[in-house]
């Protein structure tokens, strides 16, 4: 499940539309060609929390292969919600008209609770968030905080729109497919928008992404021609770079080169990539997250991560980490680009 774009509805009756209750980081405001959406009131920067919020209804326990079945469990579900938020909920965009009217709602408004989750939650205000194909935030479920958040990536001026992305990745014409066939809309955020020659090199970079992406997870390549895979991971890194990306993906390519450097026992350079999977998984959903508190460990003692030495092949200490190299002779280091 995953969010749809909003309609510009007016409240329900009875109700107002939610404004921060803390630093009034953001409103919710008509948005030309999309409907509703959240504009910041005042500069926000990267890693700010923008937003946390229960969900107003979770799918948790409720059966999704029969329609009618799981409407009747979505039902009782609502009728246990307060008259506000029962408003509230039915106020939200149905991009599935022809499905029960509560199942609609959720499948169009739904967030998963979790990477790879089962249940989704439905949200008062972070529903009514937008997509960008290049985002300015990131939403993700904290089970501690039993809550979902919304973290700025990026710089985000008085005025501008607040992003998350309901699709990554991918040449412009697959994000449009795709985001065609389940939200409705055709995108014309700032990276679908660019000049034709402009989007033509994106969509080149993005093909390639997707191309190295296979070979980082590839696990025999891993395991037999490392140095194959952490050349994938440079030229990845070098794409997200050029294409402006902040979101997730950058986390999860610092926890591969993670992954690669500790299994060959090259501890120096795991230990630099674990902190730079930190600083992104800090930024993009605060420190408390759980993945930032499983990975933290493994910045001082990357020996300890399960993915740890079945092979000696680029063993280094822990401790050897260069100190006193400009920013060029450190990266010509950890992409072994000497060696």
């Amino acid at each position: 499940m995953a969010p749809s774009r909003t309609e510009p509805d007016s409240p329900p009756n009875g109700t107002s539309y939610p404004t921060s209750d803390k630093n009034t980081l953001w409103k919710i405001a008509p948005i030309d060609g999309k409907g509703l959406g959240l504009i910041a009131t005042q500069d926000i920067t990267p890693g700010t929390l923008v937003l946390s919020e229960k969900p107003l209804l979770t799918t948790e326990g409720v059966t999704t292969i029969d329609l009618e079945v799981a409407e009747a469990q979505l039902r009782q579900k609502f009728s246990s919600l307060s008259p506000h938020s029962q408003k509230v909920f039915m106020a939200l965009h149905n991009n599935h008209p022809d499905d029960k009217p509560l199942s609609g709602i959720v499948r169009s408004n739904g967030y998963p609770m979790g990477p790879g989750a089962e249940a989704g939650g439905v949200y008062e205000t972070i529903s009514r968030i937008n997509h960008s194909c290049s985002p300015n935030v990131v939403q993700a479920w904290n089970p501690l905080a039993e809550k979902e958040t919304v973290y700025a990536v990026r710089e985000i001026p008085a005025g501008t729109e607040i992003c998350t992305a309901y699709h990554f990745g991918g040449p412009s014409s697959e994000r449009q497919k795709i985001l065609k066939m389940f939200f409705g809309f055709e995108c014309t955020c700032v990276l679908c928008s660019l000049p034709e020659e402009k989007l033509k090199v994106s969509d080149e970079r993005m093909v390639e992404a997707q191309e190295l992406d296979e070979v980082i997870g590839d696990a025999k390549k891993v395991r037999f021609h490392a140095d194959e895979v952490l050349d994938a991971c440079h030229r990845l890194s070098k794409i997200f770079e050029q294409e402006g990306v902040k979101d997730d993906r950058l986390s999860r390519l610092y926890y591969d080169c993670f992954q690669v450097c500790n299994m060959h026992s090259d501890l120096a350079r795991a230990r630099v990539f674990a902190k730079q999977y930190c600083s992104a998984k800090k930024m993009a959903a605060g420190d408390d997250s759980i993945e930032y508190l499983e990975i933290k460990p493994f910045v001082k003692n990357p020996q300890k991560h399960d993915s740890f030495g079945s092979t000696e092949q680029w063993k280094t200490s822990a401790g050897s980490v260069p100190k006193g190299l400009g920013r060029r002779a450190f990266e010509r280091w950890l992409w072994r680009e000497d060696a």
